[in-house]
């Protein structure tokens, strides 16, 4: 903030700083798409037809250089981001049934963010000639190839827009979460765990671990369950994911065959 202010004068550095969410958002999509492309076209396309545990240690790797790259230019301190002054503070969401229940009103532009960005790429794989065509190419690259369709490029394009919604996702939690260069590796954990217990490949299943997985540790963090069983709350997650994938190795949506060789 200081640099800011320092570089631009108080007033306009103040507006900046305010708008800080915004403009890295329109910043974000175009820089992320170039950045998925290259992934893909320079390392993650040489991994398709590998074993999973290939594609999962490479883009493990890829992670650990990226962030020791962003620590070299960046540092390792957090970078304060404030929300818009206009969306700070909380709201009584509990309002409208009579309760006094309070939450940050950026959290709850976060969760219906999320809400669009998820109903907008189900409803492009799903409903669209362009997602019908992804989806049959995961299912048989070979089959898609022979009739003619250019199916390595639509996996690029897919892919930068991927990239593309991981940074939004990612500068939409910057107020909540200052970042900081090895924030990436602990979201990357979790998003594994996520993909795995809803099922490889299934994008509904992921929203579906996502929801339990994050529902079951907000409960594990509450004091009163904390107090009873110490350090539950940093377990749960693998707690949960060991059980389910023990009973369903596909995981709760997965296709029949994949992870049960």
């Amino acid at each position: 903030t200081p640099y800011v202010e320092s570089w631009f004068g108080p007033e306009i550095g103040s507006a900046i700083i305010d708008w800080a969410v915004p403009l890295a958002i329109l910043f974000a999509i175009p820089i992320m798409i170039g950045v998925g492309y290259v992934m893909e076209r320079g390392l993650i396309k040489h991994f398709y037809k590998r074993e999973h545990a290939d594609q999962i240690l490479v883009t493990f790797g890829l992670a650990i250089v990226l962030q020791e790259v962003i620590k070299y230019f960046y540092g390792a301190n957090p970078i304060q981001t404030p929300s818009p002054e206009a969306l700070s503070g909380v709201a009584n969401v509990g309002a409208l049934i009579g309760m006094d229940i309070v939450y940050p009103v950026w959290r709850i532009v976060y969760f219906f963010f999320s809400v669009v960005i998820i109903g907008g790429i189900f409803s492009f794989l799903q409903f669209t000639t362009f997602g019908m065509v992804v989806r049959a190419g995961m299912a048989d690259r070979e089959t898609v190839g022979l009739l003619g369709i250019n199916i390595d490029r639509r996996f690029t394009i897919m892919f930068g827009i991927a990239a593309a919604v991981a940074g939004l996702a990612g500068v939409m939690y910057t107020p909540i979460n200052s970042p900081n260069y090895h924030m990436g590796m602990d979201f990357l954990v979790l998003s594994f765990v996520v993909v795995v217990v809803g099922g490889m490949g299934s994008l509904p299943g992921a929203v579906l671990a996502g929801f339990l997985l994050g529902i079951l540790e907000s409960f594990a963090s509450m004091n009163e369950i904390k107090s009873f069983l110490p350090g539950i709350d940093q377990i749960i997650i693998y707690v949960v994911a060991i059980i389910i994938l023990l009973t369903r190795p596909r995981g709760l949506m997965g296709r029949k065959g994949v992870m049960e060789e």
